[in-house]
C-alpha cells in the first residue's frame, strides 16, 4: 500500500502512536507519508493511495479543526481508509460515527483502532509509572494493527453512535467546547512568559496573537487541544487556579512531521 497519513495531536499522544503505526506499516512493505493536520491543510492523495486518519478523541467526538478536516475531505469514490484515535478513557461508540461520516464521503472503512493514552489535563502530579505502562502497551497494540492493516484483517469498530452523534452535534456547534473553556480557561501567566513565540506559532487554529509584550489566548477560537500548554518550555501557560504538572508524550523537536 501507499498511504497518505493526516495527523492531528495536540501533546503528542496521537503522533507518538501514528508514526508507530508508519514505522510498522513501512517494515510491511508499505510507503507512508505523515501529513500534520492545522490551520493550513493540502490534501494529497493519488492512484490506489489508502487514507489514514489520526487524531484524539474529545468530547466523545473530536476537535472541531478535526470535524472539519473530515468534512472537507474530497469524494472517497470507494478509496480504502483507515482510523487510529487516542483517548484517555472511553469513546462510547465514537468509532461508528466516524465510520458513517467517511462511508457518507464515499471511503470504504479498511479498519479503526483506539489507544488509552496517558492524560494530558490537570495532573496534580503525573504518574511516570503508569504512564510509561500505558504508552508500551499502546505502542504494541499500534504495531498490531499495522499488521492487521498490511494483511487485509483490520476492522472497522461500529459501535452504537448514539452519544457520539450527539456530540459531535455539541461540539461542531461549539458550545461542548465554551462550556469547558468557562471551566478550565488557559491563560498565560505574564511573569513566566519567556516571549519566544512558540505558541503563536503552532497553535493550530490560530487563537494566540499578542496583546502588548505577552501572547493571549482567543477564548472563541482556542479549541482547549493543551498544544500550548504542553510545549510552553517556560510553563506559563496555565488553568488558573490549576497548578497541574506539564504533560507532553514527545519533546517539541520530536513533535515536527
Amino acid at each position: 500500500m501507499k498511504v497518505e497519513y493526516y495527523v492531528f495531536s495536540g501533546t503528542g499522544n496521537t503522533l507518538t502512536i501514528a508514526k508507530e503505526v508508519g514505522r510498522r506499516l513501512e517494515e510491511n512493505g508499505n510507503e507512508v507519508n505523515l501529513h500534520m493536520i492545522g490551520k493550513f491543510n493540502s490534501f494529497r492523495m493519488s492512484g490506489e493511495s489508502v487514507l489514514g486518519l489520526a487524531f484524539p478523541i474529545a468530547f466523545f467526538s473530536s476537535y472541531p479543526l478535526v470535524l472539519r478536516f473530515i468534512a472537507s475531505l474530497p469524494e472517497g469514490k470507494g478509496r480504502y481508509i483507515f482510523m487510529t484515535a487516542t483517548m484517555g478513557g472511553s469513546a462510547l461508540g465514537a468509532e461508528g460515527k466516524f465510520r458513517r461520516l467517511v462511508r457518507q464521503k464515499g471511503y470504504k472503512p479498511m479498519g479503526s483502532e483506539l489507544f488509552v493514552m496517558p492524560g494530558n489535563y490537570n495532573n496534580g502530579v503525573i504518574p511516570v509509572e503508569k504512564n510509561q505502562e500505558l504508552i508500551s502497551a499502546a505502542l504494541e497494540k499500534a504495531r498490531s494493527f499495522a499488521d492487521k492493516l498490511s494483511e487485509g484483517k483490520a476492522s472497522w469498530n461500529r459501535g452504537i453512535p448514539l452519544i457520539p452523534s450527539m456530540w459531535y452535534k455539541l461540539v461542531s456547534s461549539g458550545r461542548s467546547l465554551r462550556f469547558f473553556y468557562r471551566m478550565f480557561p488557559i491563560m498565560v501567566d505574564n511573569d513566566k512568559c519567556m516571549k519566544c513565540n512558540r505558541c503563536l506559532e503552532n497553535c493550530p487554529v490560530g487563537a494566540i496573537n499578542k496583546k502588548g509584550e505577552y501572547p493571549f489566548i482567543n477564548k472563541n477560537l482556542c479549541e482547549s487541544c493543551q498544544r500550548c500548554v504542553a510545549f510552553c518550555p517556560a510553563h506559563a501557560i496555565v488553568v488558573p487556579g490549576k497548578p497541574a504538572e506539564q504533560y507532553r508524550a514527545v519533546e517539541f523537536e520530536e513533535f515536527q512531521i
